[in-house]
């Protein structure tokens, strides 16, 4: 039936907003190399990944962006197969990959 109403959420509340959901959220950035890129603070990883900055792990756990281009010549498929997890230092400091 259309137009019924929720009796948990009733028309005009909204949830709270959440701002560490927000923080989460990939969003466009100028990288290291002056490209724009979509990024995503994690606030930990579940795996062990190279930062393409310094070459040293990202390690389980750790807080950390991963970030992938916004443009690439093949399209935004292959953009996002170039996300790449950096430390969170490396990416606002602006080292390029080695």
């Amino acid at each position: 039936m259309r137009g019924k109403r929720s009796r948990k959420r009733p028309w005009g509340e909204s949830r709270p907003l959440q701002v560490s959901a927000l923080a989460s959220m990939a969003h466009s950035e100028i990288g290291p190399d002056g490209d724009y890129y979509q990024v995503q603070y994690l606030r930990t990883s579940s795996k062990t990944y190279t930062c393409p900055a310094c070459l040293q792990p990202v390690t389980v756990g750790s807080a950390h962006v991963v970030a992938w281009p916004e443009e690439r010549a093949y399209g935004l498929e292959q953009g996002v197969r170039a996300r790449r997890h950096w430390h969170l230092n490396c990416w606002k400091r602006g080292l390029r990959p080695a």
